[in-house]
């Protein structure tokens, strides 16, 4: 576009400074007795007509040669203009690849591998990290777990070849926080992915009220856990700040849905079909070889 606008400019400087030179010929021409065009009538904006002198016409091929130098100016500051123009964005629900610079990117950064996390399972050498961010009373997140999740833990996670992290995205209300808060609570005495399991298998409509602490409470006593540690744990402020930071993570990562992931790198979002996981993780185990 910008070059296509350049030559329609040139071109109409082009044909100002040689329609102002040639009339600026025919007004010397005529001044030396020849017949000359300095008296050519031009139809006027009101209907009157106007003629143009040779002083005119010289003027006019200045102003022309002038408007090329201001145009020249300003498309070396376009040019830097569009030098820094950032790169479009990946269309929404769609693998995208991290910023260049793997230090930079922040998908690339996002593996936790601590050894004795609660909020992880697999190895923590495994060659691939899949980081999900959730949201207990996502149904999307819910048909991830059930149906695609099982699959990917037997063919990957029990290989030793992926490590799977936990992230909460607790956004859809005050219910999603209780159900995060009360999992991280359950981690602390190794039961997370239990109690994680659990929640999403009985889950109910969104913000429906049936996620209380009582009914919490209720799947912690069904999973053998110590009560009287977990109401202290569930209570802890340091739990709530720390479903609160994972949140934030996902959205400096550009986040806004979920279920959402970062595999290698990489961030994929939605309940994808197995063989989109499958794809994702395979391309990331190439690269890590």
């Amino acid at each position: 576009m910008l070059y296509r606008l350049v030559q329609v400019f040139l071109g109409t400087v082009r044909c100002q400074v040689q329609f102002g030179w040639t009339v600026a010929r025919g007004g010397w021409y005529m001044a030396s007795g020849g017949a000359g065009v300095v008296g050519r009538e031009l139809e006027g904006r009101s209907g009157r007509t106007m003629a143009m002198g040779p002083k005119t016409a010289v003027g006019r091929a200045w102003l022309g040669g002038l408007a090329a130098l201001v145009l020249l100016a300003v498309l070396a500051v376009l040019s830097l203009t569009e030098g820094s123009d950032p790169a479009p964005k990946a269309a929404p629900g769609t693998a995208q690849a991290a910023a260049p610079g793997a230090e930079g990117a922040p998908a690339a950064r996002v593996a936790r591998r601590a050894p004795q996390d609660p909020l992880a399972v697999g190895r923590v050498d495994a060659p691939v990290v899949i980081a999900e961010w959730a949201d207990f009373q996502c149904p999307f997140c819910r048909a991830y777990t059930l149906d695609t999740e099982p699959a990917l833990m037997s063919q990957y996670v029990d290989s030793g070849r992926v490590r799977v992290e936990w992230h909460d995205f607790a956004y859809l209300g005050p219910e999603s926080v209780l159900g995060a808060r009360a999992a991280r609570a359950a981690g602390r005495q190794g039961k997370f992915w239990a109690f994680h399991d659990a929640l999403y298998r009985n889950q109910p409509p969104e913000n429906s009220g049936a996620v209380t602490d009582a009914s919490l409470a209720a799947t912690a006593k069904a999973l053998g856990l110590d009560m009287a540690r977990f109401e202290r744990d569930y209570a802890d402020p340091a739990i709530a700040a720390a479903v609160k930071a994972d949140q934030e993570q996902g959205t400096r990562l550009g986040l806004s849905g979920v279920p959402s992931f970062v595999i290698g790198g990489r961030i994929l979002v939605g309940a994808q079909p197995l063989q989109t996981f499958q794809q994702a993780i395979d391309t990331a185990l190439t690269q890590n070889r």
